[in-house]
């Protein structure tokens, strides 16, 4: 007879728990349990503050789940979907195909994942605090930051290589910062130019107080003794936006450090998204036995699932001690189940709270006793000690603790080669992504938003623009190629979203690719100072005003929403080249030319016949496209479309409202410039056919000879 098969998704709190208390009531020869986990070890997540100041090694903090789970089939691949009506889940196999595996009994215990986005630029430029590889990635880059600063002799810079932004003020964020500032103020003694004043440890949180949670005085306490550690408190305080540069708050305030850690912000899992089931909070809904309604063999508990307290009928927190208690309640309740026997809600009384604030002090409330200072630490240390789910984890972290207390803690990090990587990184409008002047190290590629070149006069009075970048342009690329300092700035010229490229991945893709090669290689060129082969064509279009080249848009705009049949008819009757697409509020959010909508022809050719075609104007718009406002000169608009290849342009009453004033036409720029150098110079009789000759140059992109 085949044995009954219990699944287990998730290898955290609950779902260890639950299999160890399955396995122990459970007859091995009857029953198979199998956790599915994406790591083979269960991450001891209270210490991970630890392992970021080097006060833990990594892997004491990580139980592997083989040698913690006897008599259990683990499993490290990926859960692709549920079927709760079919009772099978599918899977990623080790060759990548999709198999399947049928269950009796299925516990979902999945957690949640970081979910970082809730910030701009938070994704691309803050440590989370969710794995062990997020706690070891943050402690090296401390290091490295602080042996920056041991070598940086521009005071500002040092000060900004030891500034540590925490957003959030919860139990992760303060045990992070006081770890932080713990380590950095602990370890100056080892560096020569690092003073006590150089270290700034910052934390941003939006309430009016600490830690929530628990009790008021101790709220305070902690506040209190963390400022006199040397931390900064920011509250009532929310973060609207992270750059390279460090947090900007709401309101505009811009808190500069060089390292940003995350602790706020999660989202529940692809996986249990995509169940149709309910859900309360973006939780699976259970019922008083965790088991999920309609489906009496499935249940879910930990961080994933709502589960109402029986003890004040409210939605258990997703703290480590509820999810070990509903993975053994759940365990005894699957029992019942399959003995033919009752389940029991669940129900528990939280024992208490304990915080780590930094250095030997923390605070706890146990069983209604609230505790501060350093036995409070020492109650801390003593029970998260217990609590580790193997006799060598224990022994392990036990010993480092006690080191830790009499020998300093180890300063040496694993440095990784910073030039072969590819990354995101967010700007928020006016800030510089690439400082002229500065080495090359990275190439760039834009995602999302707009960016401006500009570069210092050759006068050194002031600096001006020479190109508008937009979706899918990219820069960096000569100062690479050339290995020469950065011969312009890039700053953000709206909210900018890009993609990094390190010199060996850029190297090794341009080599290999022909068509970003080539695409490299016409930019070099394009790129070049155009002005200085055509200083006369320069003089005169500094003369001309932007708003004296517009052209009025022929028959309004197009709304996103409606038909490629009305923007073909829009577009012939009026023989337009383009037309310019806004929203509910007029601003611009696409251009549709007759090129787009001559694909859009091409694709909906190609259908089978009596198909429902409903393709509307914002599934063919170029869209946010690039545009100059009516304040810029005319010497960019021309540069603008240079670097894009455009015959026309549109014209902004700003990048704040892209408003629609009309655009600017190519020819109307020649024909202006011809006008105007030929009344310039009267003497030369050959000035038509030079200025023809020239206007056709810098349209091309050549330099003269």
């Amino acid at each position: 007879m085949p044995k009954a098969r219990i699944v287990i998704i998730g290898g955290g709190f609950a779902g260890v728990k639950c299999a160890r208390c399955l396995r122990k009531s459970l007859a091995a020869d009857q029953y198979e349990i199998v956790v599915f986990n994406r790591e083979n070890h269960m991450v001891f997540h209270p210490l991970l503050a630890e392992v970021a100041s080097a006060a833990v090694q990594p892997k004491d903090v990580a139980a592997p789940l083989r040698q913690l789970l006897t008599n259990v089939s683990c499993r490290t691949e990926d859960v692709l979907g549920i079927d709760l009506d079919g009772g099978y889940i599918d899977y990623e196999a080790h060759d990548g195909a999709r198999r399947q595996m049928k269950y009796d009994q299925l516990v979902i215990a999945g957690g949640n994942t970081v979910n970082l986005g809730l910030i701009h630029g938070m994704d691309d430029h803050a440590f989370p605090m969710k794995t062990v590889g997020d706690a070891l990635a943050l402690q090296g880059h401390i290091m490295e930051q602080m042996e920056k600063a041991e070598v940086c002799d521009d005071a500002q810079m040092k000060k900004w290589y030891l500034s540590f932004i925490v957003v959030g003020g919860g139990f992760s964020g303060v045990e992070v910062a006081g770890e932080i500032n713990n380590l950095v103020r602990r370890s100056r003694k080892f560096f020569k130019n690092i003073g006590s004043d150089d270290i700034s440890v910052t934390i941003i949180h939006s309430r009016d107080q600490l830690l929530p949670e628990v009790y008021p005085s101790l709220r305070d306490f902690a506040a209190k003794r963390m400022e006199q550690s040397g931390v900064r408190i920011l509250l009532n305080t929310s973060a609207d936006h992270a750059t390279s540069l460090g947090v900007t708050l709401k309101g505009g305030t811009l808190v500069a450090g060089g390292t940003i850690v995350c602790t706020i912000g999660t989202t529940t899992l692809p996986l249990i998204q995509r169940l149709d089931v309910e859900k309360k909070n973006n939780r699976l809904a259970t019922a008083a036995d965790m088991s999920l309604p309609a489906y009496p063999n499935a249940w879910a508990i930990g961080d994933c699932a709502a589960i109402v307290n029986a003890q004040d009928n409210c939605l258990c927190p997703t703290v480590a001690q509820f999810a070990e208690r509903q993975g053994a309640q759940v365990a005894a309740n699957i029992a019942a189940r399959l003995a033919g026997g009752p389940t029991k809600p669940f129900s528990y009384k939280m024992m208490g709270q304990l915080c780590s604030i930094g250095g030997h002090d923390a605070v706890a409330e146990l069983m209604g006793v609230r505790v501060s200072g350093f036995l409070a630490w020492f109650l801390w240390r003593g029970i998260y000690l217990m609590k580790l789910p193997s006799f060598s984890q224990k022994a392990r972290v036990g010993l480092e603790w006690a080191f830790d207390l009499v020998f300093p803690r180890t300063l040496a990090h694993m440095k990784a080669d910073r030039t072969k990587r590819v990354s995101r990184a967010y700007y928020a409008p006016g800030d510089l992504v690439i400082r002229q002047g500065d080495i090359a190290i990275d190439f760039f590629v834009i995602e999302d938003g707009e960016a401006e070149v500009v570069r210092t006069r050759e006068d050194g009075e002031g600096e001006e623009t020479i190109a508008i970048l937009g979706r899918g342009d990219f820069f960096g690329e000569a100062a690479l190629i050339s290995s020469r300092p950065r011969s312009a700035t890039v700053r953000a010229r709206t909210e900018l979203e890009v993609v990094v490229l390190g010199r060996s991945v850029f190297t090794q893709i341009s080599a290999a690719l022909g068509p970003l090669r080539d695409a490299v290689a016409k930019a070099v060129k394009t790129r070049t100072n155009i002005w200085n082969s055509l200083s006369d064509i320069k003089a005169v279009l500094d003369t001309i005003p932007l708003k004296l080249l517009l052209e009025p848009l022929s028959e309004g705009t197009l709304d996103g929403d409606c038909s490629v049949a009305d923007a073909i008819s829009r577009i012939n009757k009026e023989r337009l080249d383009f037309c310019c697409v806004v929203d509910e509020k007029n601003a611009l959010v696409g251009i549709v030319t007759r090129s787009d909508l001559l694909r859009a022809i091409e694709v909906v050719a190609t259908m089978p016949a009596g198909t429902d075609i409903q393709i509307s104007v914002k599934d063919i718009m170029v869209k946010d496209p690039i545009a100059v406002t009516i304040n810029e000169s005319s010497a960019l608009a021309v540069l603008t479309m240079r670097e894009h290849g455009f015959k026309m342009l549109p014209v902004l009453e700003n990048n704040e409202t892209r408003f629609v004033k009309g655009y600017v036409r190519i020819e109307n720029i020649m024909d202006n410039i011809i006008s105007r150098m030929m009344v310039y110079d009267r003497k030369t009789t050959i000035i038509d056919s030079k200025a023809t000759q020239e206007c056709k140059l810098l349209l091309v992109g050549e330099e003269s000879n």
